[in-house]
């Protein structure tokens, strides 16, 4: 199995990320049997939003992983993190992307909410 490089360095444009984005979904579909909402911001809204488009690529999708892991735990699904990390590492692997293709690191800078 193809060991991952931490950064990636493959551009996520129109003409690729429909193809990784519908095989991380077919894999999320299986892991959590359904569909599953993930909050998804920055570059990649610049590049596939129809009105917002200014981009021709970014490297990453940043998505929201902390409410992610509330809403599944109000599900009753307490392993979700593990659950959504080995499809986003499956799908790397598949389309030889890095490690943080798919990320939350801009977690640590968003509010955080209390229900």
């Amino acid at each position: 199995m193809p060991h991952l490089v931490a950064h990636n360095v493959v551009p996520l444009t129109q003409h690729n990320v429909f193809d990784i984005l519908d095989h991380l979904s077919g894999l999320l579909y299986q892991a959590f049997g359904g569909r599953v909402t993930l909050v998804v911001h920055g570059g990649i809204v610049m590049v596939l939003h129809q009105r917002l488009a200014c981009r021709e690529s970014t490297r990453d999708i940043d998505f929201c992983l902390r409410s992610f892991v509330s809403e599944s735990q109000k599900l009753g699904i307490h392993d979700a993190e593990a659950r959504l990390n080995s499809c986003i590492n499956a799908t790397a692997k598949r389309f030889q992307l890095g490690a943080d293709w798919m990320n939350c690191h801009a977690d640590v800078a968003l509010p955080m909410s209390i229900e």
